[in-house]
This record gives C-alpha cells, structure tokens and sequence, in this order.
C-alpha cells in the first residue's frame, strides 16, 4: 500500500452533503497511512445548473459545506470547503477565482506542513491551479466524460482544462476502456482501473436480508435503482415498464433534479423515496430482487463506468442495464443487456424468472475481486511504479507548464 505519502485530492463531490463517490472511498483507505487533504468541489457553477429542480436545496448545502471551511474528517485527513464564486468560464471570475483558492490551499498546506504533495484531480476546475506549486507527481483519476454533462456550461473550457490536465499529468487511472482509450491518444501513461466496491458492507446486508426500513410492508417482486434522479435516466422507459409489468413494484431512491418524473410517480406501483443515506444504501439494495441501470445513452453515459454496478453486484441480485460500454464488453454474460423499452421490459422479467445460483454466484465474485481493498493495493502499485519511474528521469519544466496552462484561460 501507498505510505507516509502528502496527498491532496481535489473531489468531484462534496464530503459531507453527497453519499461517497470514487475518490472518497479512495482517500478514506488511503488516509490509513498517508496524509490527506480532500478538496470539496470548487466548480458549482450557477449558470450550467439555473432551472434545474432543487436549486435552493443544492445552494444551501453548498453554503452549509463551505461554513466547515478546514474539518478534520480522520487521524490524516482534513477536508477543506474553499470559498469561490459560483461560477465557471467568464474570463475575469475565473482569474478571481483562482487567486482565491490558490490562497486558501497554499494556506492550509503551510499549516499542515504539506510540502511537495501528491496531486490526485478528478476535478478538472483545478488545471488552473497545478502550475502554482510543485508537486511529487499529479495524478488525474479519471471518473467521467464530465466535459459531456448535458448541465455544464461553458463545455469548451472544461473541454480544454481536461486536455491541459491529460498532457500534463504523471499518470492517469481511467474507469473506463473508452475513457481509456480516448486518453491513451495523448498520454501513455494510463491505466485502465474500474471503480471498486464496499465489497462486505453490501455482501451482509444481502445474506442477512437486511430489508430497508421503509420498504418491509410492500409486496414483492421489486425492481430498483437508486442514485441521482435527472433528465439523463430514461423516464420513458421506466414508465413502460412500470405499466407493463403492473404486479412488480419500482422503487426509486434519490433526489431528483432535473426531468419530467410526474407520470411515472402517478402509477400505483412505483415508490420515491427521496435522498437515502449511504449507510442505508446496502440494505435498500437487499431489498431489490432486480437491480436497474436506466440512461439514455448519451454521450455522457456511453463513457461511463457506473459506481454502482459493483454494489449491485455485490448483493448478487439480478441486473438490468441499458447497453453501456463497459458493461456490455465485460459482464454481457451476467447481467441482461436491453437496447430499448420492450427489451427492457422483458429482460426485467426474464431475470425474474431466470437467474440462478452460477450467475449470481459470478456477479458476487467479480465484485468481491473489485474490492476497495483490491482496488487500492493495484492502485498503490501503480502510483508507486510512476514515482520510481518520474525521479528516475529528469523534474517537471515549471515553467513551460506555467506558459502552456495560459491555453486554458483564454
């Protein structure tokens, strides 16, 4: 494992108002024996999220997260909310902006005694910020298309701070063999390493039947998902198959921020259950008796690795999916593939009917190998090897990055 390492992490999600994402689990094992600083989002931007449902709630946690400004959240590991300007892409606020946090953060590593940390960006509002100070190597884990959000503004600069980093990063670690494969083209050093999974937190609560509080009373067969409810889930289909399949309830779990959901909430067999805690996440998804991965396929999604295939899988329950990239190329064999609404309607009910123990047996295997444990120790491995290999050869040329990083303020 990683040791006696600085680390900071500049998050895609917030630490204490979202349920865990990729880096958060990373950076709590890693805070084991490393010291860690996790930096809160720094790229909420107003004019990408202005008529999204759920507005004043997203603003308020916002202001509710920078209030805690530096906490410590382990023995190694601090959080850090800065404060900055809501939003992304004008010229001058920019420019504020990160005067603004390179502030805060070249602060809080003085009063840490951070010098020469490990950079690990899975934000890529942070490209501004790499050439400010020396780092032992920058790491860029790559989660998302996020330059193909549907509620970004200002896609072209998020476009070109994702190239910047991609050039001038050590090592990237893809989720995906398409982010893979899209990043390979400008830096070779890449790795492909999909997300891993609270492989025991998932696995109990689905041997125990851990049932979820709120769901013990209503009649089975469930068909669930859980996660973000947007415009980007395909409410079309849900609602076809909710119809068609009138004896299966679905149940939702998730704040919904964006689409037209009124129709499928109106049907007599789905539940929203609105926001649940992670820790309440394990027993929820016991509850289910078929797992759904419902998006449209965008771009967006078509790039994706979801977090939560492993702890579907993790449960061994049954899945549904929508043909995503990396679930149709690895898992074709597991989990049913539906290219459309009546595909998908049937598989839900094929697997109802079908699965068995060998399949369930292999999903809980490959999740298992997944681990967060696994995931870290070949993580670790790799970072070590790009570590060896960078102080072998010659140090950064700051200031040909100094002048390069001006491509992404124009």
């Amino acid at each position: 494992m990683l040791k006696n390492h600085n680390i900071i992490c500049f998050g895609p999600s917030d630490w204490w108002t979202m349920n865990p994402s990729c880096a958060t689990h990373i950076m709590q094992k890693l805070t084991e024996t490393n010291k860690i600083i996790y930096v809160n989002p720094v790229s909420s931007d107003l004019l990408g999220i202005r008529g999204q449902k759920g507005l004043s709630i997203r603003i308020f946690r916002k202001l509710k997260s920078i209030l805690k400004l530096v906490r410590k959240a382990g023995p190694h590991l601090y959080v850090v909310s800065p404060i900055f300007l809501p939003i992304q892409g004008v010229g001058f606020v920019d420019r504020i902006n990160n005067k603004i946090i390179k502030t805060q953060i070249a602060l809080i590593m003085f009063l840490l005694g951070m010098d020469k940390p490990i950079l690990w960006v899975e934000n890529v509002r942070c490209a501004d910020i790499i050439p400010t100070f020396r780092w032992k190597l920058v790491l860029y884990h790559v989660s998302d298309s996020f330059e193909d959000c549907p509620y970004t503004k200002n896609k072209k600069k998020l476009r070109l701070r994702g190239e910047f980093i991609t050039k001038n990063s050590d090592l990237l670690v893809c989720v995906s063999s398409r982010l893979y494969e899209q990043k390979w083209k400008t830096n070779k050093n890449v790795h492909y390493l999909p997300h891993g999974v609270d492989f025991s937190f998932f696995r109990q609560a689905a041997k125990n039947n851990q049932f979820y509080k709120n769901l013990k009373e209503i009649p089975h067969p469930v068909a669930g998902y859980f996660g973000t409810l947007t415009a980007l889930n395909d409410i079309n289909l849900l609602e076809y198959c909710a119809i068609n399949l009138p004896s299966i309830f679905f149940v939702f779990a998730g704040q919904i921020t964006a689409g037209d959901y009124r129709g499928l909430r109106k049907l007599k067999n789905t539940i929203f259950l609105g926001k649940v805690p992670y820790w309440d996440i394990a027993q929820l998804c016991a509850t289910f008796d078929v797992c759904l991965l419902p998006w449209k396929m965008t771009k967006w999604i078509v790039n994706c690795n979801p977090l939560k295939l492993f702890e579907y899988m993790a449960s061994g329950k049954p899945i549904v999916s929508v043909p995503i990239t990396e679930v149709v190329n690895n898992y074709s064999d597991v989990i049913s593939i539906a290219s459309d609404k009546k595909e998908f309607c049937q598989a839900i009910k094929w697997e109802l009917e079908n699965d068995n123990i060998k399949r369930r047996q292999k999903r809980i295997t490959i999740a298992q190998a997944n681990s967060w444990d696994n995931h870290n120790k070949r993580l670790s491995c790799i970072i070590q090897k790009s570590l060896r290999k960078k102080y072998a050869a010659s140090k950064l040329d700051y200031p040909k990055l100094k002048k390069s990083v001006a491509l992404t303020q124009r």
